[in-house]
């Protein structure tokens, strides 16, 4: 097909091009391509509780695809995926392909944690995985900073907007790149990297008392 002549496909008025070799677009909400699956072959969502499926993808046209049983626009389908806390990767991955994310923790409850909204330099020596919770997770490009997560989920239509607060000083953000992951606390200015949150120190042993 050329591309110029549409075609009614899954109630879409498709415009498929034999140039896009039938390889689907998957990217994120702000268009970044992420990864490309070809037409047939599937992909791996992992919702927000971890719970896991497997969806085959069928091409449609380069902005279009059905995925399980739904008919997306990619960009549509990337929107659903970030409303619901969910990531998404290939089934089968391929060299070039962009598998990271980001997660964001808060606070369990502020009552009890004293560095609870307060900066970096005043939670350093006492910050605990232990005190947060899991607050939102999504996947990432690589022209995405952690000043751009800010500004989106302190945006009115940030994702998860009725179930948690907007991104504010002592959140954590961990990143997860290239297999590798780091966390970054929320300071009063920008982010500060919180090694101690993925690595607390290790415990000193008590020396044994000597004997008498």
């Amino acid at each position: 097909m050329d591309g110029n002549t549409p075609v009614n496909i899954a109630g879409v008025l498709a415009f498929p091009n034999d140039a896009d070799g039938g390889m689907i677009s998957f990217i994120d909400s702000d268009y970044n391509l992420l990864f490309r699956v070809p037409d047939g072959g599937n992909i791996i969502i992992t919702a927000f509780d971890d719970a896991r499926k497997i969806l085959p993808c069928r091409y449609i046209d380069s902005s279009h695809a059905r995925i399980g049983s739904d008919t997306f626009h990619i960009c549509q389908f990337a929107e659903v995926q970030e409303r619901a806390g969910a990531v998404y990767a290939p089934e089968h991955p391929q060299p070039g392909d962009i598998l990271d994310t980001y997660t964001i923790y808060q606070l369990k409850d502020i009552r009890t944690v004293p560095y609870a909204f307060r900066a970096y330099e005043e939670a350093k020596g006492k910050l605990k995985m232990a005190h947060y919770e899991r607050a939102y997770r999504g996947v990432l490009a690589p022209s995405v900073t952690l000043d751009d997560l800010y500004e989106k989920h302190n945006r009115n239509s940030r994702p998860f907007g009725h179930r948690i607060h907007s991104m504010s000083m002592s959140d954590v953000v961990v990143v997860s790149r290239g297999g590798e992951k780091k966390a970054f606390y929320v300071d009063s200015i920008g982010f500060q990297e919180a090694k101690r949150f993925l690595d607390p120190p290790a415990r000193k042993k008590k020396r044994p008392a000597r004997e008498r």
